[in-house]
């Protein structure tokens, strides 16, 4: 346990060896922030831009992306298409009843049909 408390320590040590610090005396600073203004001891992490030299900066908040869990990118009466994190398309088929009256061709046929709008639609396979 010593030990790694002591890796720590030197390796934070070693990475404020290379930071520099500046102050900047009578300077102006505008942020924009998300839903409401700076309060007292509040932290954001903002990205800061020196508009004039050492007199003017803009900040503007960092807002992390959101990010759903394999949105559905299109439904159709058989089929739905999910796109997971890395951009890749995941087909499923829907519930489908298979009983005697079931035409099995034209289920396919419809299939067919819905993954080629599908393909249109999302501008996909393209070569």
């Amino acid at each position: 346990m010593a030990k790694n408390y002591l890796k720590t320590l030197i390796r934070l040590n070693q990475d404020n060896e290379n930071m520099v610090s500046q102050i900047y005396d009578a300077t102006r600073i505008k942020l924009f922030t998300r839903n409401r203004h700076m309060r007292a001891g509040e932290t954001r992490t903002i990205n800061l831009t020196m508009v004039e030299d050492f007199e003017y900066f803009e900040g503007r908040e960092v807002v992390p992306e959101k990010w759903s869990r394999n949105p559905l990118v299109f439904q159709g009466a058989y089929i739905n298409i999910h796109r997971d994190k890395n951009g890749h398309y995941q087909i499923a088929l829907r519930k489908l009843e298979l009983n005697k009256t079931c035409n099995v061709v034209r289920i396919g046929n419809a299939i067919i049909t819905e993954l080629l709008n599908a393909k249109k639609l999302l501008g996909v396979c393209r070569k």
